[in-house]
């Protein structure tokens, strides 16, 4: 088939040669945007929306007409050879140009100006997605924090409760019995009667010192280490000044590093930390027959360490029945509270060498 150009046709042209923008050329770097005559489009970045678009005709044309399809509605004549376009907004747009007397004679290039993040159609839907997230976190995060708080008053309660009722129970179980026996014996053996009552005395003593440990461990206003050593300096004082005259002669040292002194401690762990302090130091006072008694507390790096020491007459660790009627609950309390710190207990004793305790956790 024989393809037949119209004279009209012959030796008219129009070529679109270069797309230069003011952008670049304002920083005296005339550069052209580079694209290829069969591109099927020129992409431009958002601040190269002011642009020269050059062509050329052949000799024959004079006067063209030429339109940016997606901003202009018609066609505009000119002379030139180029055009000029300023603030374009951000889109695909055709740029076609034509002769004025022969519109079959055209050139047309497609041009895409990219939009700034912000303009993008999914920088919305990606804002209000992020927004949410971090109010989501926020309120997710709050949530655990009110857990947790409840989570831990709860533990408080559980510990309140089970040591009331281990404790107290205990003691107040004693008492009814022993008063009992008391009224029994009042006739028949007076005596016995005012022993047991003696008994009844110092069984309500431990009943309120417990209470006094229970009530002073949950008080918020001892959380400073300054205020648990108060009341540790106090418990020895107690126990070593009973004016018993074996007692007056043991000598109670304390000794504590300035680390110590800004630590504070959780209401548990206080608690705790205090009774197991204060089992060691009891057993010293009662079962030691010692002379001197040491209380050492410092930091070793993130641990917390009570050294309780004395010179007394010692036990073995794994039997130490034969210095306590208890049978030895008093160090097993201690290694399960110790546990209860995530820390470690160690004693280290023996038959007339004195004893020292060493406990330490992280604080």
């Amino acid at each position: 088939m024989l393809l037949v150009i119209p004279n009209c046709l012959i030796g008219k042209t129009i070529q679109i040669d270069s797309v230069v923008s003011p952008a670049i050329a304002y920083s005296n770097r005339l550069e052209t945007i580079s694209f290829r005559q069969f591109d099927s489009t020129l992409i431009l970045k958002h601040d190269q929306n002011f642009f020269f678009i050059y062509f050329h005709t052949s000799d024959s044309l004079s006067q063209v007409e030429y339109q940016l399809q997606g901003l202009e509605t018609y066609f505009l004549t000119t002379n030139n050879r180029y055009v000029y376009y300023t603030n374009v907004p951000d889109g695909q747009y055709t740029f076609l140009v034509r002769s004025k007397t022969n519109p079959k004679i055209r050139q047309q290039l497609a041009i895409t100006i990219e939009s700034l993040a912000w303009q993008k159609w999914w920088f919305s839907p990606l804002v209000f997605l992020f927004v949410s997230s971090i109010i989501g976190l926020v309120f997710y995060f709050f949530y655990l924090y009110r857990i947790r708080q409840f989570l831990r008053l709860q533990q408080t309660r559980d510990r309140i409760a089970r040591d009331l009722h281990d404790d107290m129970g205990s003691y107040l179980s004693s008492i009814s019995i022993l008063s009992q026996s008391a009224q029994r014996s009042v006739t028949k053996d007076p005596a016995k009667a005012q022993a047991t009552l003696d008994r009844i005395g110092q069984t309500a003593r431990q009943v309120m010192d417990s209470m006094g440990d229970i009530v002073w461990s949950i008080n918020p206003d001892h959380d400073s280490m300054t205020q648990v050593i108060a009341r540790m300096s106090d418990v020895a004082s107690t126990l070593f000044a009973t004016g018993d005259e074996s007692s007056t002669r043991v000598s109670c040292q304390f000794e504590v590093s300035d680390e110590v002194r800004q630590i504070r401690l959780s209401a548990e762990n206080r608690r705790d930390f205090f009774l197991i302090y204060k089992e060691a130091i009891t057993n010293a006072a009662k079962y030691a027959q010692a002379s001197q008694v040491g209380v050492r507390l410092g930091c070793e790096g993130s641990l917390l360490c009570l050294e309780v020491s004395d010179n007394g007459r010692g036990f073995d660790p794994q039997h130490p029945v034969f210095l306590n009627p208890s049978g030895g609950n008093g160090l097993r309390n201690m290694q399960n509270r110790a546990a209860l710190l995530n820390g470690s207990l160690t004693i280290q004793s023996e038959p007339g060498q004195g004893t020292t305790l060493t406990l330490r956790f992280t604080v």
